[in-house]
């Protein structure tokens, strides 16, 4: 069920910000900078106004495998 509870946009602008804050500092994020990645994939596949379990859709796309409800 991919109902907006907390939606892909607000996940794109927050994690905007946290990458851009490790950049000015200097830290890595590895994990922060690829689930930004998948984050904006699925904005730009049209799914920015769903939940955030929709990033397993990301994941499907990436595996090419989807899974069963």
């Amino acid at each position: 069920d991919f109902k907006p509870g907390f939606r892909i946009d607000l996940h794109h602008k927050d994690m905007g910000i946290v990458t851009d804050a490790a950049r000015t500092v200097g830290a890595a994020l590895p994990v922060g900078t690829l689930v930004a990645s998948l984050v904006a994939s699925l904005r730009a596949q049209g799914d920015g106004s769903l939940d955030h379990s929709a990033l397993l859709r990301g994941v499907e796309r990436l595996s090419g495998h989807t899974t069963e409800s």
